[in-house]
């Protein structure tokens, strides 16, 4: 469509409301990608080669009957100390852990083939893997290593509507260079919680190849600087309330960098990026490249400050809103696919946008059989707001482009 019919149409919705409205050159705008965070940046781990202690040797028995709690801390214990490797054997069956396994400094795991579970405990939120909030870490390594538990809880709270375990995989406070790769986790309550022990914010954490099925919330993460995601899956498991997230990216968090990672099954954002009163600063500079959303109410939801967030190379199916945003600004959004979308009782759309300047949205097509509300709504304050190379199919009764009646326009781009 032309710059000049899209032009006619927002004209024809937003003649019922009063609002400044004006264009500017496009050069005002800067619409080149700004590559917040790289992910070579990252301090990498030292993992120990010439090194190694055995599990087993510790007394882990890996037969789903024993309890292994006491004979794997000790082998982790050990290993800090020696800075060497720990293995966990590979077994048909589980390590059972009823208590959490506390991380320290210079542990490295290798577990290929072998599973950790905990039960889960009807009113305790426990974790797997943990790390102290009293003790800054360094060069944690865990790899090839699955964590299970069960859902079979009724959820309560956000988790209502939904059947949890109560148990989180790994939940870190205050680690300083990390590495998570080959990892699985089913049925835990979050997956992987990392969030700011006192002042020191956890830095230098990359992870690849993660799948996390079944959690209500997959990962939340707070007061980090520097964490890269690639080659991985988070699946959310159904049920629970809007504010459950497949990837929970909250304050003082920056430097993120996700590139080919699906969010899927959310009963809120596939994708959440938002800040909180409770943080010094809201999430910014962060980096999304090549990722899918699938099945998740919201597809992306950035708010609360969130700014200098890219996105490229995005693929949204079955969401009933593609984009919420709320509060942001600096956003550079440019090649999005949106399709397939379910309908819900609120959020629905491709776009909607409230409060967000000098950003730019670009190459974006929508197919918008059975998507309800319209494809680009925008609200509040909005300035220096660039929209270009909207392709939509299957557009039947609701318009391209609506506009709040007290929404305030300034230096608007449609092309």
């Amino acid at each position: 469509m032309s710059k000049l019919t899209i032009s006619v149409v927002i004209l024809a919705v937003i003649s019922l409301g009063v609002f400044a409205f004006n264009y500017i050159s496009p050069e005002i705008l800067n619409t080149s990608e700004k590559l917040s965070s790289n992910p070579d940046q990252i301090k990498e781990v030292l993992v120990p080669l010439d090194k190694e202690i055995n599990a087993k040797d510790y007394g882990a028995k890996g037969d789903g009957l024993t309890d292994d709690t006491t004979a794997l801390q000790n082998a982790i214990d050990d290993a800090s100390k020696e800075n060497a490797l720990l293995v966990i054997p590979e077994s048909s069956e589980s390590y059972l852990i009823t208590k959490q396994l506390v991380m320290k400094e210079n542990t490295h795991i290798s577990g290929y083939g072998a599973t950790l579970f905990m039960a889960p405990e009807e009113n305790t939120i426990r974790n797997m893997l943990w790390s102290s909030p009293d003790d800054m870490v360094s060069n944690i390594s865990i790899e090839g290593l699955t964590l299970k538990s069960e859902n079979k809880i009724i959820g309560i709270d956000y988790y209502e509507n939904s059947m949890v375990s109560n148990v989180q995989g790994m939940y870190f406070q205050g680690v300083d260079t990390m590495k998570i790769s080959d990892v699985f986790m089913e049925d835990v309550y979050v997956g992987l919680k990392i969030s700011q022990a006192g002042k020191l914010r956890n830095k230098d954490i990359k992870i690849s190849n993660l799948r996390i099925d079944n959690s209500g919330m997959p990962i939340q993460i707070s007061g980090t600087n520097g964490f890269s995601m690639v080659d991985s899956v988070l699946n959310s498991n159904d049920g629970g309330t809007k504010w459950l997230h497949s990837a929970y990216l909250r304050g003082d968090n920056s430097n993120f960098y996700f590139q080919n990672v699906e969010f899927n099954n959310a009963s809120g954002g596939g994708i959440a990026i938002a800040g909180n009163p409770q943080y010094r600063h809201p999430p910014e500079n962060m980096v999304f490249k090549d990722c899918r959303i699938k099945d998740s109410v919201v597809g992306v939801h950035i708010n609360s400050g969130a700014t200098n967030i890219t996105i490229s190379g995005l693929i949204i199916k079955g969401s009933s809103l593609g984009f919420k945003i709320n509060d942001a600004s600096e956003l550079n959004i440019d090649g999005v696919n949106i399709s397939g979308s379910k309908q819900q009782e609120n959020d629905h759309g491709g776009f909607s946008i409230e409060d967000v300047n000098q950003s730019t949205i670009s190459n974006v097509t929508i197919d918008a059989s059975d998507m309800t509300g319209s494809l680009c709504q925008l609200i509040g304050d909005i300035e220096d707001l660039k929209l270009s190379s909207f392709k939509s199919s299957e557009v039947k009764n609701i318009p391209l482009y609506s506009v709040e009646s007290a929404a305030k326009i300034k230096n608007l781009i449609i092309e």
